[in-house]
């Protein structure tokens, strides 16, 4: 059943739009898996990802110490004084050098983008290894939420809201001094 699933669900490809939403893709689903599958797919699409399967297990510590080395890179950031900690280990080597090179970027959008590319490319070495199994499965989930975050992030729009939050906290304090400068 699994065979027939995969097979019926587009390609995924990181640099393509998400061409399928993560909704839909449930929905096809919990038609067709049993509810052993269902409930190790979603174990491994939430946020800690949890699980029973080697993969579910591989993808927890890959995640976990992906994000730790995140919070150590982002703690580099800050005032030498305020930072405490070493970095976290990751243990796979192709994970880590493209992490490693994400944080390079000097842009936060490129940054981000190469981080996700380090999860995506984890996810589809594991993919391969067991096409048209449980595995490869879960991984194309994990990979069409990558994807359907990746459609948020947008320049233009990015750029839009934070004018709108810089405005809503700027106005008023503006406001204030106006109002001071009149009265003075």
């Amino acid at each position: 059943m699994r065979t027939y699933l995969l097979s019926s669900f587009p390609a995924l490809s990181l640099e393509a739009p998400c061409p399928l939403k993560f909704g839909e893709f449930m929905r096809e689903c919990s038609a067709h898996l049993s509810s052993s599958d269902l409930d190790e797919l979603d174990a491994v699409c939430a946020n800690p990802p949890t699980g029973k399967s080697a993969f579910a297990k591989e993808w927890t510590q890959a995640k976990a110490e992906w994000q730790a080395q995140n919070q150590y890179e982002r703690r580099q950031r800050l005032p030498q004084e305020t930072v405490t900690g070493t970095p976290g280990d990751i243990a796979s080597d192709q994970l880590r050098g493209e992490h490693q090179q994400a944080w390079q970027a000097s842009d936060p959008l490129i940054r981000e983008k190469g981080l996700q590319a380090s999860l995506w490319n984890w996810i589809e070495d594991r993919r391969r290894q067991a096409p048209y199994s449980l595995q490869d499965l879960l991984g194309y989930a994990l990979q069409l939420q990558i994807l359907e975050r990746r459609e948020i992030w947008n320049e233009a729009e990015g750029l839009k809201q934070f004018q709108e939050h810089t405005q809503s906290f700027l106005a008023p304090v503006l406001e204030e001094l106006r109002k001071q400068e009149l009265s003075a």
